[in-house]
């Protein structure tokens, strides 16, 4: 093998290290940044809490949000209110807007809403580095349904930097997850915190955006 084909390849396995695998339970804060065009620009700050060993995870969305899938219950497209979505252990989305009390079952584990699997990326196109936050990142981009951008820290840890997707996650717009680097933690998540109230059986009145 010649010299310079030898130093190509080294160049390419240095440049795309293995894509990371999620840890199996950690909790961490998110400031997200919603563009919809001709719409506005939407921020708001949620926590994840994320358990792959019990299949669940829940999110709990600020004042400010507007998350799809918030947005697409019935009489809240254009709210911005706090809103937390669970995926609970038997198997359920629901959607709560604490504000208010309310609470409804929007999708199922069968229809592909259960948690984020840990290896979502595997397989994922290598997208170079970049610093975010003042950290090292590198990125990776796996197809969806949209284009969906993700950065981990560029060392042995690869915690969560960032997490954008690309169009068309709405007809028009974007979604940025800007992750605390210094917040994240992993290890084992309060179990009450994936808890549905007993009285939240209906199912959500969906409306497309």
């Amino acid at each position: 093998m010649s010299s310079v084909l030898l130093s190509a390849v080294l160049c390419s396995v240095i440049a795309s290290p293995p894509a990371p695998v999620w840890a199996d339970q950690f909790s961490v804060p998110i400031n997200q940044t919603i563009k919809i065009t001709d719409v506005g620009t939407f921020n708001n700050t949620f926590w994840y809490y994320y358990d792959a060993i019990n299949n669940v995870s829940r999110t709990d969305h600020g004042k400010g949000q507007m998350d799809e899938l918030c947005r697409s219950i019935k009489g809240k497209k254009n709210s911005d209110e706090p809103c937390t979505m669970i995926v609970a252990k038997d198997g359920w989305r629901y959607i709560q807007f604490p504000e208010e009390s309310s609470c409804c079952k929007y999708c199922n584990v069968s229809s592909g809403c259960g948690i984020i699997k840990k290896d979502w990326l595997k397989g994922a196109a290598y997208q170079g580095q970049k610093t975010i936050q003042g950290r090292l990142c590198n990125g990776w981009m796996q197809q969806g349904g949209e284009k969906n951008y993700y950065y981990a820290t560029a060392d042995a840890a690869q915690d969560p930097c960032e997490y954008y997707e690309g169009y068309p996650t709405f007809l028009n717009g974007i979604n940025i997850w800007m992750y605390s680097t210094t917040q994240y933690k992993t290890g084992p998540q309060d179990p009450k915190l994936f808890e549905v109230p007993s009285t939240c059986t209906s199912m959500c009145d969906i409306q497309h955006l």
